[in-house]
Order: C-alpha cells, then sequence, then structure tokens
C-alpha cells in the first residue's frame, strides 16, 4: 500500500492541533478524510469512511472521552486507532494502553513517529486481513477434502 492511498481520520477536539496535524499528514503524502471534535462524531465517521487508521484524541469536546469512542469503533470495525494525547499521567496512558495497540503519543511528536506509527498500523491491519483469508482458504480447501472423501 502506497502513502498515498493510505486515508486517516483526525479526532482532535482542538482545531488549531487538528488542522496543524492535518497539514503535517497531508505533506507525508496521507489522506485525511476528515476532522472531527467529539466522539459522537468519531463513532459515525469511522463507519461511513472506513479510514485505514484513526488519530484519536484522548480529551474530546462532549462526555464521551477518547478511550470509550475507541472501544466502541473497536466493537464494529478492525481500525486501527493511535491515541494522541497531552496527558501523560500514568493512570491515562495504562487505559490508553489498554484500549489500543497501535501507539500512544504525547503532544508534541515528531513527523518521523507518527508515520512509523501509521504505517506499522496499516501493515498490521493488511497482514491481520491476509491471515484471516489464508484461514479460510485452508478451512475451506480441508472441507472439500472431507467431501471428496464421503
Amino acid at each position: 500500500m502506497q502513502l498515498i492511498d493510505t486515508q486517516v481520520l483526525i479526532v482532535e477536539d482542538e482545531i488549531v492541533v487538528a488542522s496543524e496535524i492535518k497539514l503535517r499528514l497531508e505533506a507525508m503524502g496521507f489522506q485525511v478524510i476528515g476532522i472531527v471534535n467529539n466522539g459522537r462524531d468519531a463513532i459515525a465517521a469511522a463507519k461511513e469512511h472506513y479510514p485505514d487508521v484513526i488519530l484519536m484524541d484522548i480529551t474530546l469536546k462532549g462526555k464521551m472521552n477518547g478511550l470509550e469512542a475507541t472501544r466502541q469503533i473497536s466493537q464494529d470495525t478492525d481500525i486501527p486507532v493511535i491515541f494522541i494525547t497531552a496527558h501523560t499521567d500514568t493512570p491515562t496512558l495504562d487505559s490508553a494502553r489498554k484500549t489500543s495497540s497501535h501507539g500512544i503519543f504525547t503532544k508534541p511528536f515528531s513527523d518521523d513517529e507518527l508515520m512509523a506509527a501509521i504505517q506499522q498500523a496499516t501493515i498490521s491491519k493488511l497482514m491481520s486481513k491476509h491471515l484471516e483469508a489464508e484461514d479460510r482458504k485452508k478451512d475451506e480447501e480441508g472441507f472439500l477434502e472431507r467431501e471428496e472423501e464421503i
């Protein structure tokens, strides 16, 4: 997958920060498919656009934080979520680690770190899909072999 093909959804409550991240991502060759500032809209955008990766702030507008939004998105999709946060307290970071295995970045972060995390999350998702397809193929082949024996 080329970088230019990778679609990213930004979930960030501060528009200035979100705009800066968008510009940085586009300069790296990623497609930003949207910016939302609350959990409800993040869930809706994830389901509607099905981005390759979501960059999720932990603190969002509204009642739902980024951790809760990620839990709901993960129940319905296999979209990797990378957390971006200004909070560096241990409980917050521990909660984020339990919710997403695709990375946590504290603001500010470098372009290189961000690019590597997005690439890793995208490759991980592609590999999981490939392995699932291979497993299904083996299951089908095994079923056909058993049918032939009968």
